[in-house]
């Protein structure tokens, strides 16, 4: 009997919150389709997956950890992107190490292979000696924050500053959390739709990253020839 694994996937901020704000980006925008995407690739591999939000809204760290536990995933990442002018992606895991500490590990050397540089999985604890991080501290399953980029950093956001390599971050940290749970990575399949049915942005003056966002929301929903029409 082969049992499903679970996992959870915290997205940062949303709603009236927009989380680092830099160069004309809002974090909240970044990591929701870098989220979505690693949703979409977890599924495909048969994860059950929850999602704290698919949506720009706002849900409290409180809340995206009590979803959390009732959900008793086998591994949680919570997404979000950085500021502080640092070059990089990171990855922090418990004091306590584990299997926490081979999911941030496994992350980061995915996200290196599609170009981004890696400031290494690190731990970061309070005055108490505790896990600084509640979303760390209080999740019951192992769990990782990945910090994608920093959006204040003129080179390093152009790691994520596309739609499309939103959707690489995304498919990266899927790969790295698949493999932590002992998944082999299977290459694209074709993509599930009705007969004859395809997606189409059209793409007008001042729009374009509009329509980028539209279509990321289309591949992570399985259509992965989606493509936008220029007119």
């Amino acid at each position: 009997m082969t049992i499903e694994k679970r996992v959870f996937l915290g997205v940062g901020h949303g709603g009236l919150d927009p989380g680092a704000v830099a160069n004309g980006f809002k974090e909240k925008d970044v990591n929701l389709p870098i989220a979505l995407v690693c949703q979409s690739e977890l599924a495909r591999h048969g994860v059950l997956t929850k999602i704290s939000r698919s949506v720009d809204e706002y849900e409290s760290p409180d809340d995206r950890i009590r979803e959390c536990n009732e959900y008793a995933p086998d591994i949680a990442v919570d997404i979000h992107n950085n500021t502080g002018g640092g070059d990089g992606a990171e990855a922090y895991y418990s004091r306590f190490g584990g299997t926490g500490k081979v999911l941030a590990e496994n992350i980061l050397d995915e996200i290196q292979k599609i170009g981004q540089n890696s400031r290494g999985a690190k731990t970061k604890v309070n005055a108490q000696g505790a896990d600084a991080y509640a979303f760390i501290r209080n999740t019951a399953a192992p769990a990782v924050i990945v910090e994608c980029a920093f959006l204040d950093n003129k080179t390093d956001v152009q790691i994520v500053d596309t739609a499309a390599e939103r959707e690489a971050m995304g498919i990266a940290i899927a790969k790295g959390m698949l493999r932590t749970l002992g998944i082999a990575y299977k290459e694209d399949a074709p993509a599930v739709k009705q007969p004859g049915t395809m997606y189409r942005v059209q793409v007008f003056a001042g729009s374009k990253r509009g329509a980028e966002e539209v279509l990321a929301k289309a591949k992570a929903a399985g259509f992965h020839d989606a493509f936008i029409k220029k007119g």
